[in-house]
């Protein structure tokens, strides 16, 4: 007996599921959204480089921007937060 065909979407939503993919995607998301959420100016002195359990790492080369979006962290953690509809990011750190 051949079982109906379903749409993929349900499949590939069920699967992600199954295997607990979403959080790693939803992350995912925060790291290849963060140059357009943080802007211009932000993007051309950052760049997210992972992120783990809600951490997302950033690498700032210039310690004088480094010590700039340390202050700003908290408002970073929120903008990518709220592009993504839900509490993605917990903490944001800055590495060199």
């Amino acid at each position: 007996m051949r079982r109906k065909a379903e749409p993929i979407e349900t499949v590939l939503s069920r699967t992600i599921e199954r295997l607990r993919l979403s959080r790693r995607l939803r992350e995912a998301d925060a790291v290849r959204i963060f140059k357009e959420v943080v802007g211009a100016e932000i993007a051309q002195q950052a760049e997210a480089v992972k992120i783990v359990n809600g951490k997302l790492y950033v690498r700032v080369e210039s310690p004088t921007w480094r010590q700039e979006l340390d202050y700003r962290k908290v408002e970073i953690a929120a903008l990518l937060n709220q592009a993504l509809g839900e509490t993605v990011v917990s903490e944001v750190f800055f590495t060199g």
